[in-house]
């Protein structure tokens, strides 16, 4: 499922959107291009219309402020290798 986003300004910890569902953490954002503009890395505000910080990526910081006003997309978390593995909550001993 892709979310719909807006960039609302930039902040030291990066680009704050805010959209219509809350994604999850460390979901890739896309701009209307579909080149990635970084990751999701907080999320605060109402649930309904949250707000969250997008961690941006190395290649785009020049472009910050272009960035500002546009829409964006909230894709598929990003990882790194394959498959994650289930941790157990409990350790047994």
């Amino acid at each position: 499922m892709v979310l719909t986003a807006k960039i609302l300004h930039i902040r030291p910890r990066g680009l704050i959107a805010r959209g219509d569902q809350a994604p999850k953490m460390g979901q890739i954002v896309l701009d209307s291009s579909k080149r990635r503009i970084g990751n999701v890395v907080d999320i605060f505000g109402p649930v309904r219309s949250p707000y969250f910080t997008i961690k941006p990526a190395s290649e785009i910081k020049s472009e910050l402020n272009r960035l500002v006003g546009t829409e964006v997309y909230v894709g598929e978390p990003h990882a790194k290798g394959g498959k994650s593995e289930k941790v157990p909550r409990v350790r047994k001993h």
